[in-house]
Order: structure tokens, then sequence, then C-alpha cells
């Protein structure tokens, strides 16, 4: 290892680039100190920084940065170094924690710039509808009938927020984390420059929870020109990445676990990638263990469901798709079983601010799992405001020996059957949402079918391994190839993950059309990889499947 490190530092940084970051699982709290010498036993000469994933002096996740080393372009070599690092140092798992994208297309390249590839994740814009169109179709102002969201706190994990009509009186004040500049401003920055995306956190925000009224027609009335789901809840920002194109889920473990101290009812993640980070599975299931709602974004152009959504086959969130205002499928979202339910993702109006001086009052119409994702967690913060808060929630999941997001999820797809529009596919969750029905479901007495497992099932480190993560991944989209994974390939688990979602993304690209023929090419595996590859056709063809 001492001779192959030197050759991550060939490429030369460039804007927008991440420097080499790998999240080292142990099945013993250790300290950043103890990890850091372990480390620089195998690889002396290298600059680094050791940090625990939630902030503490002793943990099982540490994440270990190398400054000087970048990421893209060298991904397999990325892969093949962490392999290599997790038995040297004692670990159970290492994952490279490569740039995360909500866009399939951009993460690929699959464009001349970065414009193009966002535009090839979206579909055309019809900003004539009335600005409220979505209610009647989730039922929200039936819904209204019985609560508007009162008492429930939504936490937004997201770029932030900005000074908006919409947001007056929405945002918390106390309670709110930076986890990008630092401090307890969430304010958004609006960060520009190469795949930036500010003003994405206060879209999330007005669609969740701005206030107003909308008729049975969809016609809305102020103080804005929005109103959301849950138009009388409160929402606690999380300022943890710069943009949803490109981003670190190194913060996101941090952010989930902040949202529970905080006393959030419901966490919003309307972000998301092909990188699987145990923290982060480890801060959901804490955050389910003390009561908590958690709503994912599928995805945007990826070909099947992004993390942390990917995660709702463990039990640990709702995982939301997108449709158009006709109910079938948006064009561009995430698909496969993993998904829970599906809403409303085009031509979905909210508050519009992407600089700072861009005016306090502008709206569009926008479109994405985002839109569908803030809809659902709106409808999550009516479910737990009429059940009474977090806490009578919990004390009534313990007594049914379930969680409360399983509640959840039984009461949101109980009864709910897909629409002949359709045609009977299984991809999208049990159906539309539809806040009416999830207010009036009653909540389980018993396990659900739908509960994470315990924890004492899980290895010393409390999380799936890596090598079961895409164990399920492989049944859900290729179950062909599950004959051809053991536990000998275990160890590539995390590069094989990341070579399918790229792989399919590719493809899904190039039957869409208007990407560069170079940006579509298969990525290159890692040489030990390669070679295991050559002699399993199927794991090897399920890297660009979808």
């Amino acid at each position: 290892m001492r001779e192959d490190f030197p050759a991550l530092r060939d490429l030369p940084r460039e804007e927008g680039d991440e420097p080499v970051v790998i999240e080292l699982v142990f099945s013993e709290d250790l300290s950043p100190g103890v990890v850091e010498e372990r480390v620089r036993a195998v690889v002396p000469d290298a600059a680094l920084d050791v940090e625990t994933a939630f902030g503490g002096q002793r943990d099982r996740f540490h994440f270990v940065t190398f400054p000087d080393i970048r990421s893209r372009g060298q991904e397999p070599e990325v892969f093949a170094f962490a392999r290599a690092l997790r038995p040297e140092v004692g670990a159970t798992d290492a994952n490279p924690v490569l740039t995360d994208s909500l866009y399939g297309a951009v993460a690929i390249g699959a464009g001349p710039t970065v414009e193009s590839a966002i535009f090839s994740c979206e579909t055309p814009r019809q900003d004539f509808m009335p600005k409220g169109w979505v209610h009647p179709v989730i039922r929200t102002p039936v819904a209204w009938g019985i609560t508007r969201g009162s008492g429930a706190t939504v936490a937004v994990i997201d770029t932030g927020y900005s000074t908006h009509q919409e947001l007056a009186g929405v945002i918390r004040p106390n309670g709110q984390l930076n986890l990008v500049e630092g401090g307890t401003d969430a304010s958004d920055r609006f960060s520009q420059g190469f795949l930036r995306h500010p003003g994405h956190g206060t879209l999330v925000c007005s669609v969740v929870a701005s206030r107003g009224d909308a008729s049975g027609a969809g016609d809305v009335t102020g103080p804005g020109e929005i109103t959301g789901a849950a138009p009388e809840a409160t929402i606690l920002p999380i300022r943890a990445i710069k943009s949803v194109i490109s981003f670190s889920q190194k913060t996101i473990p941090a952010a989930i676990a902040h949202a529970v101290t905080e006393g959030a009812d419901v966490i919003a993640m309307a972000l998301g990638g092909p990188t699987r980070v145990s923290s982060t599975e480890k801060a959901l299931r804490d955050a389910t263990r003390e009561g908590l709602v958690i709503c994912c974004a599928a995805g945007n152009c990826w070909p099947a469901v992004v993390f942390p959504a990917a995660y709702a086959a463990n039990g640990l969130c709702t995982a939301v798709a997108a449709l158009t205002r006709d109910l079938t499928p948006w064009a561009k979202t995430g698909r496969g079983p993993e998904v829970t339910i599906a809403a409303p993702g085009e031509n979905v109006w909210g508050a519009a601010k992407n600089k700072a001086t861009d005016p306090d009052d502008r709206t569009k119409a926008a479109q994405g799992t985002t839109l569908a994702t803030s809809l659902t967690s709106g409808v999550a913060a009516l479910w737990v405001a009429k059940h009474g808060g977090r806490a009578a929630l919990k004390a009534k999941a313990v007594a049914a020996g379930t969680t409360v997001q399983s509640m959840f999820v039984h009461c949101l797809t109980a009864g709910v059957t897909k629409p002949p529009v359709w045609n009977g596919a299984s991809n999208l969750g049990a159906g539309v949402l539809d806040a009416a029905r999830a207010l009036s479901n009653p909540l389980p007495a018993a396990p659900t079918g739908t509960e994470a497992a315990a924890t004492g099932a899980l290895p010393p480190a409390g999380v799936a391994p890596t090598s079961q993560i895409l164990a399920i991944h492989l049944a859900n989209h290729a179950p062909e190839a599950l004959d051809e994974y053991g536990p000998d390939m275990a160890d590539y688990a995390a590069e094989l993950l990341w070579l399918s979602y790229r792989g399919g993304a590719k493809a899904r690209a190039a039957r869409e059309g208007g990407a560069e023929a170079a940006a579509l090419q298969p990525d290159r595996p890692s040489a030990e990889l390669a070679a295991a590859l050559a002699v399993r056709p199927k794991l090897r063809a399920a890297l660009a499947a979808e």
C-alpha cells in the first residue's frame, strides 16, 4: 500500500472536486486519534484528517479525509485503496464517500455542460395550472378538516432557507444547524460556481409548510402564492449541503442526529445519490427508534432508488417517486420495489429564490422527486399532528411492537390502489399519495412487516454490511445476477453498487438521447474487480442494467 498510495495523487484538483473521503466502520467505539494512528501506520506520509461521523469523542463510524487526493476520475483506485485499507486498520467496512447527486445525468456527465445535464433530467414545464392544483389530487383540503399540522415540526435537511414571503412564520428560529460553514444559522449562502444549485431548501420548505389555503379546485389563498401540504407545521432547517447536484453524504448522519435531538417529528430529505454510507443507516436507525417519520426522494434520472431512500427496503424511511398531473409516472423519476408511495412531482409550484438578489416573492412551477417528497413530508406532519405528536406516537408504537415509521407507512399505504394509468407497474409504490386516507386509516395494533431489523440482529457495528445492502439491491434490480454474487465478492460490494447505479444511468441517458457518447462509455472497474467479473457474466451485465 505504501507503494500504491502515491498513484492516487496524480490527478490535479479542479473546481468542484471533492477530496477522497473513506468511511471506516469498526465493531467498537474508537477515538479519532486511535483511528488516525492505525491509518498512518499504513500510509505514514499521507495528509489526512479523521473525525467521527456524529461529532463525539469516540464512535464506531469515522470519516477519513485525504485532502491532497481527488476522487473524481480515479474512483476505481479509490475503491481499491479502501478495500486494502479496511483489514489493515481492523475495520469491518470501508466505504468511499464519493460525490453524490440527486440527478443521475449530472453524475455521469451526460451533456456538454452541467446545465444541459440538469435539463436532461427535466421535462417541459407547464406553468399555466393553478398554483394549488396538487391539493385536490392528494386530498389535503379534506385532511385539513382534521388538522393543518399545528404542533408538528419538519426537519428539512438541505441547502438551508432564505428570506421569502412563502416562509413567513414557517421557520423555527432556534435549534438550527449549519454543517457546511458551521454555526447555528441555517440560511442558504447561495453558493455559486461549478455544480452548485442554491435555493433548493427554500423550495422544499415552501411545498411542505407555506401558509395559506386551497380550494377543492386548486385555487390558493394567501398570505403568499403557495400553500404547503401542512400549512401550520413548523420547519426546522438544517443546512447540510451546498447543492443537490453535487454533495457529499458526509454531513447527512450528523444532520439526522441533530433533527432527533431537536425534537423534530418528521425529516424531509429531498437529496440522494448512489453512494452507500453506513453511518447514514445508523442515523436512520436511531431516528426510527426515537419515533420520527423520514421521507426521502427516490432520485431523478437514476435507474434505481438512490440512498438514503434505498433504505426504505430496510424499513428505515419512506421512499417517494414522482408523478405527472395525470398520475402517470414522471418520465425521470427513480423507480424500484423500494418505493413506498408516489406523489405529484411535475409542475408543482413552490418558492423560487436561487441567489441573494432574487425577489422575495418569486414562485415557479418546479419538478422532480424533490416536490413529491416535500408533499409527502407535509402529509407526514399532518399525520403526526393528528395523533398527538412524536412522543404520543412513539408510546403507541412501542405498545404495538412496531415503530412510528412503520405505522406511518401502514397508514399511508393501507387501502391505496394503483391507478389504471400505471398499467400494473410495481416499481412506483403502493399508489398515489392520499392525505385524507392516511389520516383516516387506524393505527396498526401489531407489527406491520415493514419494521427495521432489531439492532441485536445486526453485526457489532449495528448496521447491515455493505455486502448485504448490495445483495438487496441486486435482488430488487438484477436478481439473475445473485447466483454469481457470494461471500468471495463481499469486499467489492461498495464498488459494485456504484458501478450498477452509474451503468444504469448511462443506459437510461443513451435511450433518451442528448448525451455525449464519451460520457456513456462503461465505467472502468478496478483491476481486481475486473478480473473477478471476467468469469461472472450475469453480474458484469447487471452493472449496466436497469
